[in-house]
């Protein structure tokens, strides 16, 4: 009830702003999975992002991440960003995991992405991203490191059914070093993933649609030992408050996997369920 409520309350927001789907920037209305749009010349954007990790194999498993962006953009295809990322992890009788009750920054990280093609004027879009980040807390257990990392992605997406149907495609390559107090050694890893998606328009300014994620985990740099992968499905929105001003979110479930300790899903390197909760708007 309260979820119908919510959504019902966004469409009536919504309802007096009219865009067309080509005139929306593609983004963020996929998801976990991302569009190619990157804004324009001289435009400057701030957004706070919050991501839920939810679900273990046992125990009460609930990561909250809150990822705050500044963003510009010096030309028409290249956009920079800086971000910092708060972590709250509420860990408790979790398999190999410490009872752990913190709040603290997690991290930071600087993106920059490269419009390659504009799908308004080519036959779709297509962006690289990459982002290199620090972080001080481990993302999965709480634990305090010291980790350096970057994650490269591409992104093809193109307007499927003029003003009515988006489509969208990722290709990622994730990789980590880390530091341990304890052991004092580092240790490698790395992650490979596609993902589809689209998005169809409902109203005057809102989207509705559903994504597909697949994700693989190893140990080394180099994608070199295989240790588990996932499938994640849900649902997608996306809301055009105002002019420059959106929500969106998604909701996604491990519907398959496995890892090399075995069992029906990969709940050691993933989460039973990933959520997220975006709000972004232009200054």
């Amino acid at each position: 009830m309260r979820i119908g409520r919510v959504c019902a309350v966004l469409l009536v927001l919504a309802a007096g702003a009219e865009v067309r789907a080509s005139d929306v920037d593609s983004e963020h209305m996929f998801g976990f999975t991302e569009g190619a749009d990157i804004g324009k010349a001289g435009e400057r954007e701030a957004e706070s992002e919050n991501i839920g990790h939810l679900g273990k194999a046992a125990g009460r498993y609930a990561v909250l991440m809150q990822n705050d962006s500044v963003k510009m953009l010096p030309t028409d295809n290249l956009r920079l960003s800086a971000n910092v990322m708060l972590a709250h992890f509420g860990i408790a009788g979790v398999p190999d995991l410490a009872d752990r009750e913190l709040t603290t920054l997690q991290g930071a990280s600087f993106e920059a992405r490269y419009m390659v093609m504009n799908r308004r004027s080519g036959p779709f879009g297509l962006t690289a991203v990459v982002e290199p980040r620090w972080s001080q807390i481990d993302a999965n257990s709480g634990e305090k490191l010291t980790a350096y990392g970057s994650l490269f992605t591409l992104v093809a997406d193109k307007e499927l059914i003029d003003d009515r149907l988006l489509g969208t495609f990722n290709v990622l390559y994730d990789a980590q070093t880390t530091r341990f107090p304890v052991a004092g050694n580092w240790v490698h890893d790395s992650k490979i993933g596609v993902a589809a998606a689209l998005s169809a328009r409902v109203t005057a300014s809102a989207f509705v649609g559903g994504e597909l994620r697949y994700l693989r985990a190893y140990d080394g740099l180099g994608l070199d030992a295989y240790s588990g992968q996932a499938l994640f499905a849900g649902p997608t929105f996306y809301v055009q408050l105002a002019h420059g001003m959106a929500l969106s979110g998604a909701w996604n479930v491990q519907v398959s996997g496995r890892s090399t300790a075995g069992g029906p899903l990969d709940l050691a390197h993933f989460e039973r369920h990933q959520v997220k909760l975006r709000f972004n708007s232009n200054f």
